[in-house]
């Protein structure tokens, strides 16, 4: 049977707040893995006075890690996350008939272990990148006090993207290359957690390829169009003008091929479409020549 905690003596309310009425003592949280101490005490005005006083783990569960000693220091380091009920005991000494009455308080104390820091990023892998086109990887930080302010810890981010407050790295990339880059988010109690990336910039899309070989009426023909910079795959398509009967352009390959039927100059603008969706476009001038005789 457990006691009332008298108003004259008992366990004090300092070292772990009573947050909202009887049996909401709430104590400091802690971290897995990260050394934890805490000393409970009697009230002020205790008969014995202080120091006198024993303390006893009595019901619940303390966090795993963690140990009562008869001072009243609750210490060690915890290994598992969660949030702990338990009740403590104080014994008053029971040599002192005048002073004390030997009696014994119990109390309940609520005590949340936390995760260690961790960062999670939407999307989970780093989006490919390439100049012009706009970027965006979302960090949250998790565990901890659960309030983070981000900062950049080393190296440096493409010129066009930034780190924001809330962790978001976005922007549009100005210039190519490979750049790596440590985010750091730190919470309200210190705990830091960093991200690392090594984020390529690849050079925008663009058409390589800048005249075409005559064709001849009759004939076979194939000529193999040409794109630089960019994130594959890559598919073409014709998007003005028109290409010479007997002609196609394979999207896959960006490649012309067949036999022209009909001898004449023909423009037509060819357009490369990225995995990024940029697009780089050309007119080209396609002669075709008399078949020969």
């Amino acid at each position: 049977m457990l006691a009332p905690d008298a108003s004259a003596g008992g366990i004090s309310d300092e070292e772990c707040p009573n947050i909202a009425g009887e049996n909401t003592n709430t104590c400091p949280a802690g971290t897995v893995g990260v050394a934890y101490s805490i000393r409970f005490a009697e009230k002020e005005g205790s008969g014995c006075g202080p120091g006198r006083q024993t303390f006893h783990f009595d019901s619940g569960i303390l966090p795993p890690g963690l140990t009562l000693a008869l001072d009243g220091t609750l210490s060690g380091t915890s290994f598992q996350p969660g949030t702990f009920k338990f009740y403590v005991e104080m014994r008053e000494p029971t040599d002192d008939p005048a002073h004390c009455a030997g009696k014994e308080t119990q109390k309940q104390f609520t005590l949340k272990i936390r995760r260690q820091p961790w960062i999670i990023s939407s999307p989970a892998l780093t989006p490919r990148s390439e100049v012009g086109v706009p970027f965006r990887i979302a960090l949250r930080a998790r565990g901890g006090s659960g309030i983070f302010a981000w900062s950049p810890a080393s190296g440096r981010l493409p010129k066009g993207l930034r780190l924001l407050a809330d962790g978001t790295i976005e922007g549009t990339p100005r210039s190519k290359g490979t750049y790596r880059f440590t985010a750091r988010a730190r919470d309200t109690e210190g705990r830091a957690v960093t991200w690392k990336v090594e984020l390529a910039v690849a050079q925008r899309l663009r058409v390589h390829s800048r005249q075409l070989p005559q064709a001849q009426a009759g004939r076979s023909y194939r000529a193999d169009l040409v794109s630089v910079g960019g994130v594959g795959p890559t598919t073409w398509r014709l998007t003005r003008g028109r290409l010479p009967h007997g002609l196609r352009l394979e999207s896959a390959r960006g490649r012309l091929a067949g036999s022209p039927t009909e001898a004449g100059t023909y423009i037509a603008t060819v357009e490369v479409r990225d995995g990024l969706r940029a697009t780089g476009a050309r007119a080209f001038r396609i002669v075709v020549g008399q078949p020969r005789r």
